[in-house]
Parts: structure tokens; C-alpha cells; sequence
């Protein structure tokens, strides 16, 4: 079973397997032809371009991920948005920016 819209009139329709595989529109004074091959291989172009518009790719690995922000399964990056970071370079960043900080407020005190 598979549900088809004709293009002509817009009318919706249940096509099922005891049903030819081209015809005509159900709708009377429709002339509009369908071809279930062609309408299977729409409905799967739009459901791939709606997984597309969900899926999350890592920056880095170019793998699957649930989340933006997220530590990633693959290539163990953090993923902050866009960017991806080694945890190795987060860890020298925390360590300089403490430091800095440590620095500032001894002499600024």
C-alpha cells in the first residue's frame, strides 16, 4: 500500500498491490496518470532529504552524532556547534586561561 497525491488535481489516494502499476487518477474528470515506480522513488528522495536536514555530523570525523554539543563516540573530539576540539587542547586552554588568571589577581591585588 502507498498513498499517492495526483499532481493535477490533488486528490490522495491508497494505491495497493491488487491495483496496476500505472492508471489514471481515481478523481473523474482528472486525465492525470500516475506510475508507482515514479511516485516510490519521490517519497524516498523526500524522506532522505528530511534525514538529511536532522543529521548531525561530526566536524572532525564526519560521523553521526545526537547533539551539537556533545562528546563525539568516534573520534573522542568535544563538539561545541561547528568546531571540534581535542580533549588534549581544551585541557592547555583551562590550564593557560587558570593561569592567567592566578597571574591577574596577584598583582592585581
Amino acid at each position: 500500500m502507498m498513498k499517492i497525491q495526483c499532481a493535477e488535481c490533488g486528490r490522495s489516494f491508497i494505491w495497493s498491490d491488487d491495483m496496476p502499476l500505472q492508471g489514471k487518477c481515481p478523481e473523474q474528470d482528472c486525465e492525470w496518470r500516475y506510475d508507482v515506480q515514479e511516485e516510490m522513488k519521490k517519497a524516498a528522495e523526500k524522506k532522505a532529504q528530511a534525514m538529511q536536514k536532522d543529521l548531525v555530523l561530526c566536524p572532525h570525523c564526519q560521523k553521526p552524532l545526537n547533539s551539537r554539543w556533545t562528546l563525539c563516540p568516534h573520534c573522542g573530539d568535544v563538539v561545541v556547534g561547528r568546531l571540534s576540539f581535542s580533549r588534549k587542547h581544551l585541557f592547555i586552554l583551562g590550564l593557560t586561561v587558570l593561569v592567567i588568571l592566578s597571574l591577574i589577581y596577584r598583582f592585581w591585588s
